[in-house]
């Protein structure tokens, strides 16, 4: 796979990317201060499907689903009522094809359909009343995740040289690769690029008041810095090794393969940030089917240890009011909530 990398000849100095960084030497979190979490039902009306996402907007929680007719179903938490089905599988005006990336940025909900590499995007304020799904552009083939940094400023994650590409919505040709693979397992140097972006596949949440935003594989955490203006590459601020790892892989860059190996630490499988704070969905290390949340702050220093003793497929948090709201394995999918405090 071949990327253009156009860079600006009066602005590559300002694509230089910054040396500075923290880099935690200790591998993975032990946290002082823990919460045993309790879980209260919530009365959702209809059968839940299988749930990738949820996003909670003031009253209401978007549920992204993998398999239903309706990806993007509105719900009423003070109604216990799904409000309405904003797209639905398929191709016309306002549908698209699943599995679906979303994440709120702005007066925006930014929408990657992976398998048709399709950038969209709805105003959060479609959410009540009809929607009117604004197709943005053809991302490449290589993009696998994304995080939207302002309304035309993106990181997408996928098959790159480098861990990440930097991409102006207005300039969309224009990529700017940056990052490098982690190589915390001392075999991982020599092992080819293609392997290293399929077991590194990652998550993002950005913090818009602060210029941040965080990208969490299995096993490592990165924060970054990024530039409103859009006049220069995210540099690297922080950077940990959440756990050991192994994976067998392939060397050949026609079939790209990359399986973990057994005996490796327990894996990061979600995040969600907030103004504050950095929330991790991750194994309980004793209990590899039961899922922890472990809170940190935006320099990536550990704050609280959020037990579940449950399998939480995904969540969302409102830390204004200290609620959460999840998915959970019991063993039938159901949709709760939590109290927790920090």
């Amino acid at each position: 796979m071949n990327i253009k990398i156009i860079l600006l000849g009066l602005f590559t100095l300002s694509f230089v990317q910054c040396t500075t960084h923290t880099t935690d030497t200790t591998i993975g979190y032990k946290f002082s201060n823990q919460e045993t979490l309790v879980f209260e039902d919530i009365d959702y009306p209809e059968i839940l499907g299988d749930i990738m996402q949820i996003i909670k907007i003031d009253s209401l929680l978007l549920i992204n689903d993998y398999y239903g007719d309706s990806l993007l179903t509105v719900f009423n938490l003070n109604s216990n009522k799904v409000e309405r089905k904003l797209l639905g599988q398929g191709e016309g005006p306002n549908e698209l094809i699943s599995p679906l990336e979303v994440l709120l940025s702005n007066n925006n909900l930014w929408i990657l359909s992976r398998p048709i590499h399709q950038l969209n995007h709805l105003s959060t304020q479609s959410i009540h009343k009809t929607p009117k799904l604004v197709r943005d552009l053809q991302v490449k083939t290589e993009a696998d995740c994304f995080v939207p940094l302002t309304d035309t400023q993106f990181v997408l994650s996928g098959f790159w040289k480098k861990r990440y590409a930097w991409m102006n919505l207005q300039k969309s040709d224009e990529l700017i690769e940056f990052g490098e693979f982690p190589d915390f397992w001392e075999a991982e140097k020599d092992i080819p690029h293609l392997s290293k972006a399929m077991f590194h596949q990652c998550h993002f949440a950005v913090n818009p008041q602060k210029h941040l935003f965080a990208s969490c594989s299995y096993f490592v955490l990165e924060i970054y810095e990024y530039d409103p203006s859009g006049k220069k590459c995210p540099t690297l601020k922080f950077k940990k090794q959440l756990g050991k790892y192994q994976y067998k892989f392939s060397t050949d860059e026609h079939v790209v393969f990359a399986k973990m190996k057994e005996g490796c630490d327990p894996v990061s499988v979600d995040i969600v940030g907030t103004e504050n704070h950095i929330y991790l969905l991750t194994q309980d290390p004793e209990q590899r089917k039961q899922r922890n949340i472990l809170v940190l702050d935006w320099k990536g220093n550990p704050v609280k240890l959020l037990k579940t003793g449950q399998r939480v497929m995904c969540f969302a948090v409102d830390e204004e009011n200290q609620m959460g709201y999840g998915i959970i394995q019991d063993p039938e999918d159901k949709l709760v909530s939590f109290k927790y405090n920090l």
